[in-house]
């Protein structure tokens, strides 16, 4: 369970270290992180620590069955991941590694997202048609907001004022919008048709656009990415991300670390087997880096190192993202699927 640099990503390395020289990129700084990572195979999820790359496992927390998507506070004092086959949500103390908190909710919980101010854990279910609402601390489980679809995936505006959510637990048909996006003060739900089924539901870094990728069914690949106008809730365009583009780093679940300002998003993608940078202002793919075999979730620190869980290499690849290099690679434990990185205060 320890980082290796083979020959050839020190190569990689060596060359995008004279590239970013020459472009003018800063020397990149020690940085110190904890990375926490679910284990679908043996319900735990693990924690590693160190200088980046070399992460050291320190932990390895029982949850419920099916540990799947991670979110971190933005406070950095609680990681909850959805247990999606036992319907639980387990929270996590990140002072002292353990499991602080278990809550059964509804069937089938998918995706998890804290809001800026760290009071409030939202919740969503596959197979429920409505978003579970936690509130930190006392761990109460309060009304829920009923959406009247099932969702998949979640993510929360930066003023804490919207949620917006997918709907993949279905082929799409013309005509069933799979986007959509609740008013958190008036429970408002108002829901949108890009044409296509909707995967996971990404707000840009500076929240004026919406990015959806698509198909969601691993037998369907679908290299098309939606946008949609947030303040006009309508769809504006699409463009074409690699082969089967999955996941982007969000707020308030892999990490908090996405700046506002940021130029580019970064995607997984299965088919390719490789994470993508996307330019905001292009709206074009603009670099690609290999990782491992089914790439799920990314999460990233606010200098551009990425982390990609690996779920069929049961692998964690880390990756210099201004760079576009990868920096190693960290054996975890069977099918990661989801993960959250926190930047440690320096000791």
């Amino acid at each position: 369970m320890r980082t290796t640099r083979g020959g050839r990503a020190v190569g990689t390395l060596a060359a995008a270290a004279l590239l970013a020289a020459a472009l003018g990129v800063p020397a990149r700084p020690e940085q110190s992180v904890t990375l926490f990572v679910t284990s679908e195979r043996t319900d735990t999820v693990s924690v590693y620590r160190g200088v980046v790359p070399d992460l050291k496992p320190v932990a390895a927390i029982k949850v419920g069955r099916e540990p799947h998507n991670l979110a971190i506070s933005p406070d950095g004092r609680w990681v909850a991941t959805s247990d999606r086959r036992s319907g639980e949500v387990s929270v996590i103390d990140t002072r002292t590694l353990t499991e602080a908190a278990r809550l059964k909710l509804g069937r089938q919980t998918h995706d998890v997202a804290f809001t800026s101010g760290s009071r409030t854990l939202f919740v969503g279910h596959e197979t429920e048609t409505f978003v579970g609402v936690v509130e930190i601390g006392t761990w109460q489980v309060k009304a829920p907001l009923r959406l009247g679809r099932a969702q998949h995936d979640l993510s929360i505006s930066a003023d804490d004022r919207e949620l917006w959510f997918t709907v993949t637990n279905r082929p799409y048909k013309p005509g069933d919008p799979r986007v959509g996006v609740v008013e958190l003060a008036t429970g408002a739900v108002t829901l949108i048709d890009t044409g296509a089924n909707a995967h996971d539901v990404t707000l840009s870094p500076d929240g004026k656009l919406a990015w959806v990728t698509n198909s969601g069914f691993v037998h369907q690949p679908d290299p098309r990415v939606d946008l949609i106008d947030v303040a006009g809730r309508r769809p504006i365009g699409s463009i074409t991300v690699g082969k089967y583009p999955f996941h982007s780093p969000k707020r308030g679940r892999d990490g908090n670390l996405v700046p506002s300002t940021a130029g580019e998003m970064w995607f997984s993608d299965h088919g390719l087997q490789s994470v993508m940078a996307v330019s905001l202002s292009e709206r074009r793919v603009v670099a690609t880096v290999p990782v491992g075999v089914e790439p799920y979730h990314i999460a990233a620190t606010a200098d551009g190192t990425l982390f990609v869980a690996n779920h069929t290499s049961h692998t964690v690849t880390i990756v210099d993202g201004p760079r576009r290099a990868v920096l190693g690679t960290l054996r975890v434990p069977p099918r990661p699927h989801g993960l959250a990185v926190l930047v440690d205060a320096p000791r």
